[in-house]
């Protein structure tokens, strides 16, 4: 298996990709992908129909989940998600907290969609929820129905102002903590690991530094609540805030991001993973297997299941 390539980092239409959990197997296989792991937002709903899918079509679907964890400026962590692999998708504990979640993200839709409309962009939520199709509403969906009515708005205008410390941020009535979150993953059986640390770099956009020290920070004190990994290896010359249409890095730069924080991780005794952060469609820059991650860092990832 020295060879094999793996995408750990992948999303569905039970979140905002694009792509159903059996059309994104194929995908995975027509990329030649020998695992992958479906990580949906704050939802394990695509994940039994992808593990069969993958039993079906001869891949390896590893159950997974991305959770946005609450806002802890205090401690580094702003917009910051904690994925979570080999997970019991029938925990009862894990499903309450997700589907509570879920909820909150959805309710939150009434409130963003106020604040847009007090801002001159009114949009109906029945078109918004047309769009998200019964699953956990976020902000693409929005984005997706006021780019149809409002072709002049601008993404990076509409993401960095509902971002958080933006004009038109709005909370959510549930969140997990970031202990809270590592908690859940592993009582259901789960390795947590930190997201796309590089997407968490707040002086990029300013100033265009490529390694903000805060997120060393976030990583250390993710660390220290029992993280076991960090997603090292990841597509982020197609990703924010390294993308604005085109790369806004070039690849010697994204290499020096990804080995900054492979030595991090090491330095730090944790896990090592990678993956494309796959939308489909809403992500159109990015492909399924684009990001060389070997199949050994899976092994690992395995082998540090709780016992």
């Amino acid at each position: 298996m020295n060879d094999a390539r793996i995408d750990l980092h992948l999303h569905t239409t039970a979140s905002d990709g694009t792509l159903t959990p059996e059309e994104l197997v194929l995908r995975a296989k027509e990329r030649g992908l020998t695992a992958m792991a479906i990580t949906d937002h704050d939802t394990i709903g695509a994940v039994k129909d992808g593990m069969a899918a993958g039993e079906k079509h001869g891949i390896e679907v590893v159950a997974g989940t991305e959770i946005g964890i609450a806002h802890d400026p205090k401690r580094h962590l702003i917009e910051t998600d904690i994925l979570g692999y080999f997970i019991d998708p029938d925990h009862p504990e894990l499903i309450e907290a997700l589907d509570l979640l879920q909820k909150a993200k959805n309710d939150k839709l009434y409130k963003q969609l106020a604040v847009l409309a007090q801002n001159g962009y009114e949009i109906e939520s029945t078109e918004v929820l047309a769009v998200a199709a019964g699953d956990t509403v976020r902000r693409p969906h929005i984005w997706k129905i006021l780019r149809e009515h409002y072709p002049s708005f601008r993404a990076d205008v509409f993401f960095e102002k509902t971002s958080f410390g933006g004009d038109w941020y709005v909370t959510k009535d549930f969140s997990l903590s970031l202990e809270a979150a590592v908690d859940i993953i592993e009582r259901a059986g789960g390795v947590p690991v930190l997201a796309h640390p590089g997407v968490y770099n707040e002086v990029f956009a300013k100033r265009g530094t490529l390694i903000d020290p805060d997120v060393d920070k976030t990583i250390a004190t993710c660390v220290g609540a029992g993280v076991k990994g960090i997603e090292v290896y990841y597509s982020y010359n197609k990703n924010r805030p390294y993308w604005d249409g085109d790369s806004l890095i070039s690849e010697e730069q994204c290499s020096e991001l990804i080995g900054h924080y492979a030595s991090l991780a090491e330095s730090h005794g944790v896990l090592k993973t990678g993956g494309t952060d796959f939308h489909g469609a809403n992500k159109p820059q990015i492909e399924v297997g684009e990001v060389e991650v070997p199949y050994y860092l899976l092994e690992e990832l395995r082998a540090a299941r709780p016992a």
